[in-house]
């Protein structure tokens, strides 16, 4: 009996599906393509838990007749490619013709559709890849696909699935980022019943004001720059304008929204030298390139490409970000050369080097000769300072711990009864101290952010959390992403104290803080943590209790905020009242993000170290 055996069609779709269908949103790209496609002037797309509930797209565009439609759920049916030489000239967005199929084998879908000037319409429904039942319908003109109980009959890829707020941010991404490239589209998002976004038809520049916020909006530099038959334009933050994450740095290839590794290189290398560590700008990348030198066939739902002068691209993109921001100073004169970025990969590193000596430039002039070193000093005097992050994995703190083997240098409780003198400063960042036996090294920031997240927690269990009342309402204007996010943390910023209510749109209202934030910048307080909480959304990982971790993360937050930080000046009452009050705390090892806050050199380590004895 032979071992080998042909597959069932259903198991069929269903692999194809789990190249297809990787998450919810993946099955929203496909649709809102299929859409545009359709040639739609507007696109409603609704979620509901996450996309594990409830998938829809509806659209006004072309619709299908009732044959295509029933053509259009069978797998390899597509109206995009009848030739192999068409898949080498590819104008539309969909052409692999398996999507629908393979999203109909993984759940309850539902496709109706009317053709222009057709007098009735079709509606489709399919079961987990079982037969079609097909029925004719009454509907407005144009398509709605609606997809429920997504991989129920794949319980697998339902258990790879992450948190609900995190499967809404990859959706919310996905509308957002369609809606930035057709603009001359509207489009509406509905999330759990709730509007997440309404643009109508615009223009470019009104576009990214509506997603992104009037505020970011007017920060950003438009781009604009042409060679050899590659035209990018978009938009460009300034060297004073970054985020925690690549995510706002966003790639269209002739509108098509992708994902290319090296497009990130590039634009990290326009800001070589201009960025703090681990901060990124925000970027709207549009390339536009012949269809018949870009390969979007490399990926099952086609988010990346491979272009044929790959090297060309990269240096031209660079071009046009150099340009943004020399442009921004009223320099206009790009470096001939472009210098490697520190850890970047061979092929980089390479491209960066060679020099665009030989390239017939476009129009576009430059003036004068600009270093990365002047640039650096034009554009970059008043970038902001490295943020707080959690450096690297620490012993359990629960314990007494060596920070390095044979150091001499522990971190651990001090007896309430040990008696401390001779309280100095060193750099208005450390606080230097003794005991009859021990030395002790402080950091005023790690000390002052454990105790401000104890006394915060404490009063949020015991309901005595002071709060301060705004005389006068900060309002806050984020990108449509954010809006979600914080919709999202509403409840939890109010148990911290921190009341934030909308205000219409993108905009939000802060009424009150707690206590210890009070004076500080509210905008941008809130654009931070706002920051913080989309870098924590976008590491997708999963937790038994999503407040509990929102909690968590905000408190963290909001502990450091209000924490003195290094080079703030200390008299000796402040130094010795923060290291009494931390003899108490139930965590004194480390602040919240797990770094050291006191460490102890006993008296017998300095007498080994300086030979004594």
């Amino acid at each position: 009996m032979s071992k080998i055996k042909l597959l069932p069609e259903k198991v069929i779709n269903q692999i194809a599906a789990g190249e297809v269908v990787e998450r919810p949103s993946s099955v929203i790209k496909e649709l809102i393509e299929n859409s545009l496609d359709a040639k739609a002037t507007w696109v409603e797309v609704e979620v509901q838990e996450g996309g594990r509930k409830l998938l829809k797209v509806s659209d006004d565009g072309e619709g299908m007749s009732p044959e295509d439609a029933k053509l259009a759920v069978l797998k390899h049916a597509t109206s995009k490619v009848y030739t192999v030489d068409d898949l080498s000239q590819l104008n539309t967005f969909g052409f692999r013709g398996e999507a629908l199929s393979s999203i109909a084998s993984v759940s309850h879908f539902e496709l109706s559709t009317r053709l222009q000037g057709a007098f009735s319409g079709t509606l489709i429904k399919i079961k987990g890849g079982d037969a079609a039942k097909i029925t004719e319908t009454g509907r407005p003109e144009g398509t709605t696909i609606a997809i429920s109980n997504l991989f129920f009959n794949t319980p697998a890829r339902l258990k790879f699935m992450k948190k609900e707020s995190t499967e809404e941010n990859h959706i919310v991404s996905v509308v957002t980022n369609y809606a930035l490239a057709f603009p001359q589209v509207s489009f509406k998002l509905t999330v759990d019943g709730k509007e997440a976004l309404r643009v109508s038809a615009s223009d470019f520049g009104a576009r990214v004001s509506a997603i992104f916020g009037k505020e970011l909006f007017k920060s950003l530099l438009p781009m604009d720059y042409a060679l050899n038959n590659i035209h990018v334009t978009g938009m460009v933050s300034a060297p004073t304008i970054t985020k925690p994450t690549r995510e706002n740095m966003l790639f269209f290839v002739n509108r098509r929204w992708i994902a290319n590794p090296s497009l990130g290189y590039a634009i990290m290398a326009a800001f070589h030298t201009l960025l703090p560590t681990r901060r990124f700008p925000v970027a709207v990348v549009f390339i536009e390139i012949p269809e018949n030198e870009v390969d979007v066939n490399v990926h099952p739902t086609k988010k990346e490409v491979k272009f044929s002068r790959d090297r060309e691209v990269f240096d031209v993109v660079v071009k046009a970000v150099r340009g943004a921001l020399m442009a921004s100073t009223g320099s206009l004169q790009p470096p001939a050369t472009v210098e490697p970025l520190s850890g970047m990969g061979a092929y980089e590193s390479a491209r960066l080097a060679s020099s665009a000596s030989s390239a017939q430039e476009s129009p576009t002039a430059w003036s004068a000769p600009t270093t990365p070193l002047n640039l650096y000093d034009k554009i970059a005097q008043n970038r902001p300072a490295q943020p707080l992050t959690a450096g690297a994995s620490h012993p359990n703190p629960l314990e007494d711990f060596n920070l390095a083997k044979g150091s001499g240098l522990q971190a651990r409780r001090i007896d309430a009864d040990t008696p401390l003198y001779n309280f100095s400063q060193l750099f208005n960042t450390f606080i230097v101290f003794q005991s009859d036996s021990e030395m002790f090294i402080a950091d005023q920031h790690t000390v002052h952010e454990r105790l401000n997240y104890e006394r915060l927690m404490k009063g949020v269990r015991e309901k005595s959390l002071e709060v301060q009342p705004l005389l006068v309402p900060a309002t806050v204007e984020v990108s449509t992403k954010e809006a979600q996010v914080l919709k999202n943390s509403l409840d939890i910023l109010m148990e911290l104290g921190m009341e934030v209510a909308p205000f219409g749109g993108n905009t939000f209202l802060v009424r009150s803080v707690p206590a210890d934030l009070a004076g500080k910048n509210m905008v941008t307080l809130m654009k931070d943590l706002l920051d913080d909480l989309m870098a924590q959304d976008a590491s997708g990982v999963k937790s038994t209790n999503r407040l509990d971790q929102l909690r968590e993360r905000t408190a963290t937050f909001m502990s450091c905020r209000s924490a003195v930080m290094a080079g703030d000046r200390l008299n000796e009452e402040q130094m010795r009242g923060m290291v009494n009050q931390m003899r108490e705390a139930n965590l004194p090892f480390t602040c919240p993000h797990g770094r050291p806050t006191i460490l102890s050199i006993p008296l017998s380590e300095l007498y080994r170290r300086f030979d004594r004895h």
